[in-house]
């Protein structure tokens, strides 16, 4: 029998071991494995015949009727492409035409964003959850009753699961494809380690349109585990979630520990009720992880790696006494290769250097994506053939230990994560000089806390507008957390011996007890961490 690799073929099995089980938990709603094959085959029926490119956008994050919408999409043999609701009209407007959607699904926070340019732009085919507000030609998803797909339509291993976008130094950003096959590899590799069962209780802390949540969602439907659902409210205190609904997993970017260390909540044996925590996206400070640990004492701590372009991960690190340390950034090690990896460390030529040299992280695996929907150019600068083998430059830099552990030293160009997202420099700096009307403008990620940028600060040469301004104009191009905290204005900006801007003379600036943070403007950027 011909293996059916749609990323939802395990959850029809799921739903008939555990019908009675919680899938999806969110606020005071839930949603039962049978309820939610009932509600997805119902609405991938709705979506069939209407597919033609066979990608559906998901308008919704976080709420059971986004996952609903995912299910659905998945179920009709289609590719899900979650659609950011931090993203402008313009980005919408812009990115809906030249995915050319065949539909979209929206939650009610999506169903804000349907302005009338937007839905200029849109499919004609929306469904909306119900409690999202009505718009004009829009399908409630609670109306549809038909359910002729008792099964998940079959798909093949190159056909592509979901499209998610990442910041682009071109000034737009960029949609990694990935296919049934690659995030078919991953899921049979994680499940081996993390072990889900029916008894798990998941906490899921990311937007859908992060990589981080296929792990969460897919390896719950596999093995009937809980997907608890967390709101903005319950992302500024995380500890009382994770009590309230006593999470067994957990899973988030390194900021969360940051800001629990600050706050002067994180205490020994706070989390009894965990037994897996999973860090990934950024660097993880090692006193940071270890205070963890200490409040979840009976979990495994696990610090893993890997860009979307690899699907979710392609290292991965245990925690262990004593733990293995990267000693220059004093953070956890990002761990041996995962099995279906072969992991190089390279020179800016691309030949592989010894152990112990630092140079650019380069991976091959069967889970590498397709590469960047409609950026065929991009696509082969980053993925080489080479030998006969396909490798993704990843732009991290890193080295090999005698042991076989990979260490991260940080990246070869302009990229920093901020709250967990990737974002290319160069992407802001393009809307900066277009809001400021200059040629002359820069960004720099700051401050640094732990090896982890916690804000962006903009540098322009116009001096005849006004900040807040500047931020306006920007918010209209880009999503708020891409929106610099902070604009200088400035007659002119150093440059280096190659006539570049000196974004370390900047940085020195800042650093600079004249130009520091006052502790007001530190708590705004904890909390913007966490938006």
């Amino acid at each position: 029998m011909t293996q059916n690799f749609n990323i939802v073929s395990n959850l029809s099995a799921t739903a008939k071991n555990y019908p009675n089980s919680i899938a999806i938990s969110s606020g005071k709603s839930e949603i039962t494995y049978r309820g939610l094959v009932d509600a997805a085959s119902r609405v991938a029926t709705a979506l069939h015949p209407l597919l033609k490119s066979k990608r559906v956008g998901i308008l919704g994050s976080r709420s059971i009727g986004a996952y609903i919408g995912i299910a659905g999409a998945c179920w009709a043999g289609a590719t899900y492409v979650p659609l950011n609701l931090k993203w402008p009209a313009e980005r919408l407007i812009k990115l809906m035409g030249e995915l050319e959607l065949d539909a979209i699904v929206v939650d009610a926070n999506g169903a804000k964003l349907l302005t009338s340019e937007v839905l200029q732009a849109a499919p004609k085919a929306i469904f909306r959850t119900a409690d999202a507000a009505d718009v004009d030609g829009s399908i409630n998803l609670d109306d549809l009753k038909q359910n002729s797909l008792p099964e998940p339509i079959s798909r093949n291993e190159t056909e592509t699961g979901y499209i998610v976008f990442t910041s682009g130094t071109t000034g737009e950003p960029k949609g990694v494809v990935v296919s049934c096959g690659s995030l078919n590899h991953y899921l049979n590799n994680t499940e081996t380690w993390t072990e889900f069962t029916q008894e798990d209780r998941i906490a899921e802390a990311h937007d859908v349109t992060f990589d981080l949540s296929v792990h969460n969602m897919f390896l719950a439907w596999r093995s009937g585990a809980s997907l608890h659902l967390m709101t903005q409210l319950d992302m500024m205190a995380p500890q009382a979630f994770i009590r309230r609904r006593e999470i067994t997993a957990w899973m988030s970017v390194p900021t969360i520990i940051n800001n629990m260390r600050g706050n002067k909540v994180l205490k020994p044996d706070l989390f009894p009720s965990l037994r897996l925590s999973v860090f990934c996206g950024e660097p993880l400070p090692i006193k940071a992880v270890q205070e963890w640990a200490e409040a979840a004492p009976n979990s495994v701590v696990e610090n893993i790696y890997g860009p979307t372009e690899g699907t979710v991960v392609c290292t991965r690190q245990r925690l262990t006494d004593p733990a293995i340390v990267t000693e220059k950034r004093q953070i956890l090690a990002i761990g041996p290769a995962y099995p279906n990896f072969k992991i190089n460390i390279c020179d800016p030529s691309g030949a592989a250097l010894p152990d112990g040299e630092t140079g650019e992280i380069v991976i091959s695996s069967v889970q590498l994506s397709d590469g960047y929907f409609n950026r065929p150019e991009q696509t082969a600068e980053k993925f080489k053939v080479i030998d006969g083998e396909r490798w993704y430059f990843t732009g991290d830099l890193g080295y090999r230990d005698e042991n076989g552990i990979f260490h991260h030293m940080g990246r070869t160009d302009n990229q920093v994560k901020l709250k967990g997202n990737r974002i290319e420099l160069e992407e802001v700096e393009m809307h900066l000089r277009k809001a400021c009307k200059t040629d002359l403008a820069t960004i720099v990620a700051w401050p640094i806390v732990d090896g982890s940028a916690q804000g962006l600060v903009g540098y322009s040469t116009n001096m005849n507008m006004p900040e807040a301004d500047v931020q306006a104009a920007m918010k209209r191009t880009l999503p708020e957390y891409m929106v610099p905290t902070r604009i200088i204005l400035r007659e002119e900006l150093p440059r280096n011996i190659n006539d570049k801007v000196d974004r370390n003379a900047l940085l020195a600036e800042l650093n600079s007890a004249s130009i520091a943070p006052s502790v007001n403007e530190l708590a705004d950027l904890k909390k913007q961490a966490l938006a």
